[in-house]
């Protein structure tokens, strides 16, 4: 399985000049608009959902990293949060632990099945946290790209001083 690929700005091998024009025509053909995220889609969860997906995408746009085709991963996250937080609020009026019998009538006590529920929308909002670029880890590769630019910008105006 090969690994994932990385911007040109973030390659640190050897490119010639061809490889290096190819892969930045490349990058601009995939940038895409942001017209369809817009407005949060009618199938998100519920109210909290998109208010979640306001408040992030105001955010997403400033940065200039979110466009049409992350619609999907952003909804996937808002829906997660929405559900994250509605489990914590469930969780918070009940036991940790919860009381449960067997077939012989003796009782045992078991992790809250909350927690698990809870552990899953946790994990399901860092994987679309990170495809969506809300990580601090996927900000900072989008922040290095940046100054990369700018640097060669600078550079391919001025020269090398």
């Amino acid at each position: 399985m090969s690994r994932n690929r990385k911007p040109l700005d973030q390659q640190t091998g050897n490119l010639t000049k061809e490889d290096k024009d190819r892969k930045a025509l490349g990058e601009q053909m995939i940038t895409t608009g942001s017209e369809d995220i817009q407005k949060p889609p009618s199938w998100l969860i519920d109210a909290v959902a998109k208010a979640e997906y306001r408040r992030v995408l105001k955010d997403l746009m400033g940065a200039s990293i979110i466009g049409n085709l992350d619609l999907s991963n952003l909804a996937g996250y808002c829906n997660a949060y929405a559900m994250y937080r509605k489990t914590t609020k469930e969780l918070g009026k009940a036991d940790l632990l919860v009381t449960r019998f067997t077939a012989s009538g003796e009782s045992y006590e078991v992790e809250n099945p909350l927690i698990l529920v809870q552990k899953k929308y946790a994990e399901e909002m860092r994987k679309f946290a990170s495809l969506c670029g809300l990580t601090l880890d996927s900000r900072l590769k989008v922040a290095a790209l940046k100054v990369n630019r700018q640097e060669d910008e600078i550079e391919g105006e001025f020269g090398d001083i």
